[in-house]
């Protein structure tokens, strides 16, 4: 099969890959689309840990074609997305209720083969059927929703709440939709002019750049960016007693500098969000419902032969969610 295949930093390519091999309990599937994540990108670059060598690729949805012996979950011809993240449940976090801060925790597309492929095994454990109304690109955002519905259970958001959403890419748009549902008075700060309709066609017009955020203005504040600037302006924003989530992914080893005093003053909370701790579920019955929208935050598909020019597109700053299609419908 044909697979992208990250072998070290600086060096990934399409290449030819055996066929997969299923056991007893695991799932084949054929790939219908996968997005690009921006933990994709930061593995490329060395800034994320991985274990290569191993096809990328964790936003995926497809087809089952093929089910291992003791699989009871899903059958050949099931329209399916997958979680990747998959834990030991010996250690002390899965033996306490904290099964995504497992110590030993893998994950498919990072340390196990994943959707950048024409194929690819799950365990039937992480496959989860995906409703008729819901199109494989939309099945592919699945998985960036679910980590949103984490990270907006640790906002614990209430009605009313001014909530500043720093950033308007898709996942900052996932999490506005989130808080806008439950109630919240939601401003976005984006700095790029080309996004501002895409972000109004979602119903949001609350839209500041970020030099122009008041401080000590808002109850949440979500960092859906991954720069220390947005990290440190987290904190001068949020108003005393505020919520802060820490949302995006930071490159290992860069620093921001943060007023300890501040937080004492204010009284903040700020928490890290990780990864999608029994979320999945409630994901697809968001998308399936409508509650949110991913369909307008893909602008571009690729097929699997053009995957270095959908990495370079999900960097450009026009383009919100880049889907690599393996395998058309």
């Amino acid at each position: 099969m044909l697979g992208y295949l990250f072998s070290e930093v600086g060096n990934a390519n399409l290449q030819q890959l055996p066929n997969p091999v299923i056991g007893e309990s695991d799932v084949l599937i054929k790939v219908k689309a996968c997005g690009i994540c921006g933990t994709d990108i930061h593995i490329l670059k060395g800034e994320s840990s991985s274990t290569p060598p191993v096809v990328l690729g964790h936003e995926f949805s497809g087809e089952v074609v093929a089910v291992g012996s003791l699989v009871t979950t899903a059958k050949v011809g099931d329209r399916v997305c997958i979680d990747p993240n998959i834990f030991c449940g010996l250690c002390h976090y899965c033996r306490n209720g904290k099964e995504h801060l497992c110590e030993n925790l893998t994950a498919i597309g990072v340390d196990i083969h994943g959707g950048f492929a024409e194929y690819a095994v799950v365990p039937q454990t992480h496959v989860y059927p995906l409703p008729a109304n819901v199109s494989y690109a939309a099945g592919a955002m699945v998985e960036p929703v679910a980590c949103c519905v984490r990270g907006m259970d640790l906002a614990k958001i209430r009605p009313g709440d001014e909530v500043a959403v720093l950033g308007a890419g898709p996942i900052g748009l996932i999490l506005a939709q989130m808080a806008k549902a439950a109630g919240a008075v939601v401003t976005i700060s984006e700095p790029n002019e080309e996004k501002v309709e895409l972000i109004t066609s979602l119903g949001f017009d609350r839209i500041l750049k970020p030099q122009d955020l008041p401080p000590n203005s808002f109850d949440v504040v979500i960092e859906a960016v991954g720069i220390p600037a947005t990290v440190e302006q987290s904190i001068e924003i949020a108003r005393r007693g505020a919520r802060i989530v820490w949302f995006s992914v930071v490159a290992q080893g860069a620093k921001a500098q943060i007023e300890p005093y501040k937080v004492f003053q204010k009284e903040l909370t700020i928490c890290g969000s990780f990864i999608n701790p029994s979320t999945h579920a409630r994901a697809i019955k968001l998308i399936a419902s409508g509650q949110v929208q991913v369909d307008p935050l893909i602008t571009h598909q690729y097929p699997l032969q053009e995957i270095e020019a959908a990495f370079a597109k999900q960097q450009d700053p026009e383009s919100a969610k880049v889907i690599v299609v393996p395998n058309e419908d």
